[in-house]
C-alpha cells in the first residue's frame, strides 16, 4: 500500500522533482484557467464511505477507519473476520489504472486489477478509486483485494459524495487561478499530477500548491504568519534563496494531524512574499 506520510518539505520537494510524471497537460499561453481539471468528477468522493460497514460485514467487522497517509481521498479500515484473522483494505480515489492492469468483473461491474493486486474501477478516464490490501502474501492479497472490492462494488460503482467531509473535498488546488497567476506572471503551463496537487509555471517563476494532512509530532517549523486569521508558517533554506514555502493550518484533522494547505514558490524576485500573496489569494476564495 502506497504511504504517503512524509514532511512537508520533502514532500513538496519530491512534487518539484516529478514534472515528467503522469497526468502532462499541454502549455498553454496567457489564460492557463481553462485547462480542466481531470479530477473533477472525483473531488467530493467519500473515500471511508466507500468501505462500508455494511456492505463488509459478510467478510468481517469494520473497525480503525481513518484517511492514510496525507491524502484525504485515501482512507484504510481494518476488517476482522469471524475467525479473528484481520485485513487491512484500503480506498484510494485518483488512482490511475496501468495500462497492463487485467481485466476483473466485480458482479456486474467493470474493474481491472494491476501488477501491485489494487482493483480499480474507472471514473474517468483510466483514473478512478482503487482498492488494495495490506500484507506481503502477495497471491493471497490478489484474491482479498478482489474480494472487497466485489463487496463494496455499489459504492465503486456510485461512489458516496461527500464535498463538505474536509477542507480539501470539492475543491481545486489550482483555483482561483486567475489570482494566483499573479504570482509568477503569464501563465505558460498548469498541471495536477495528482488529485491534492497543483503545479503552474509563470513567466516569472512557479507555484506548488498542496493539500495535505500533517501529523502534529512531524511537521515542519518555520517563522510564524497569520494568514486569513489562520495560523500559518513561512520557511526557507538558506542556501535557497530563490525558493520559499508558506503553509496554512486550516483546521484540526483525526489523529493528532491537521488539515493544510502549502504554497511554495520558486522565483528570483522575493518568493517569500510571493509564497504568502498566493496563501492570502487563495484563502480569499474558499
Amino acid at each position: 500500500m502506497r504511504n504517503r506520510l512524509h514532511t512537508v518539505i520533502v514532500a513538496l520537494l519530491l512534487i518539484a522533482g516529478c514534472s515528467s510524471s503522469d497526468h502532462n497537460q499541454p502549455e498553454t499561453s496567457g489564460n492557463a484557467a481553462a485547462t480542466p481539471d481531470e479530477w473533477a468528477s472525483m473531488r467530493s468522493i467519500d473515500a471511508c464511505a466507500i468501505l462500508d460497514e455494511t456492505a463488509l460485514a459478510p467478510l468481517g467487522k469494520v473497525s480503525d477507519k481513518q484517511f492514510a497517509g496525507a491524502s484525504v481521498h485515501s482512507c484504510v479500515a481494518t476488517i476482522t473476520a469471524p475467525d479473528s484473522v484481520r485485513t487491512t483494505a484500503r480506498a484510494f480515489v485518483g488512482e490511475r489504472a496501468a495500462p497492463d492492469a487485467k481485466q476483473l468483473d466485480l458482479a456486474g461491474v467493470p474493474a481491472v486489477q494491476d501488477s501491485s493486486c489494487a482493483v480499480t474501477v474507472k471514473v474517468a478516464g483510466d483514473d478512478g478509486i482503487s482498492i488494495s490490501v495490506g500484507g506481503y502474501e502477495f497471491e493471497k492479497q490478489c484474491e482479498q483485494a478482489q474480494r472487497i472490492a466485489t463487496a463494496v462494488r455499489a459504492q465503486l460503482k456510485t461512489p458516496p459524495q461527500n464535498p463538505y467531509s474536509t477542507p480539501f473535498h470539492g475543491r481545486d488546488p489550482c483555483q482561483p487561478v486567475d489570482r494566483l497567476a499573479h504570482e509568477i506572471g503569464t501563465v505558460k503551463s498548469l498541471r495536477r499530477p495528482t488529485i491534492i496537487n497543483c503545479e503552474m509555471t509563470g513567466s516569472s517563476g512557479s507555484l506548488l500548491i498542496s493539500q495535505e494532512i500533517i501529523n502534529v509530532t512531524s511537521h515542519q517549523h518555520g517563522e510564524p504568519l497569520t494568514i486569513a486569521g489562520k495560523e500559518g508558517m513561512r520557511h526557507q533554506e538558506p542556501d535557497q534563496q530563490n525558493r520559499c514555502m508558506v503553509m496554512v493550518r486550516l483546521r484540526d484533522a483525526p489523529q493528532d494531524s491537521y488539515y493544510s494547505t502549502q504554497y511554495e514558490v520558486s522565483s528570483t524576485s522575493d518568493p517569500c512574499g510571493k509564497a504568502t500573496n498566493a496563501a492570502n489569494e487563495s484563502a480569499t476564495e474558499g
